[in-house]
């Protein structure tokens, strides 16, 4: 399941993280800058049977890969900030 946020900030501070999760697209682990901090509204269980909560998610930037992605904050291995 590919993730989305439906409200998001945007981080202001350098930090960088990578992720221990291997995603489809081949490309190994994702590793880059986090532009943005996301989440979204909890649809009704009744609505959404198979509906599995991802707490905080972290828009990154990595240069192997098109475009921007969302990664569930349980699938960060490293977080690092610049002083």
């Amino acid at each position: 399941m590919e993730h989305h946020a439906d409200f998001a900030i945007p981080v202001t501070q350098v930090m960088t993280v990578t992720t221990t999760a291997q995603p489809s697209d081949g490309h190994g682990p994702i590793e880059g800058r986090v532009v943005a901090l996301g989440w979204w509204v909890q649809p009704e269980t009744a609505a959404d049977p198979d509906h599995v909560p991802a707490g905080t998610l972290y828009l990154v930037v990595d240069e192997r890969r098109r475009r921007p992605m969302w990664v569930r904050e349980a699938h960060l291995s490293s977080v690092r900030l610049a002083d």
